[in-house]
């Protein structure tokens, strides 16, 4: 081979181990990121279930004075 072929695959070795390289660092964070939203649906869905019950309880309240 000569040198121009060794070049050229060595070229193009280093384009795919980098490109694998990055490729894995984005799914990595992706799946953080992932991660991060699914707890904050949690919390978000906690405190959506706490004012639902407060409103609740304002119903029965207002209800219990006669009050609409």
């Amino acid at each position: 081979m000569s040198y121009e072929w060794i070049a050229l695959v060595a070229t193009f070795g280093v384009t795919l181990v980098g490109t694998w390289v990055k490729m894995t660092n984005e799914v990595t964070a992706m799946k953080s990121r992932l991660v991060a939203l699914e707890k904050s649906e949690g919390e978000v869905q906690r405190v959506l279930e706490r004012i639902q019950d407060t409103m609740i309880r304002l119903e029965k309240l207002l209800a219990k004075h006669g009050i609409e």
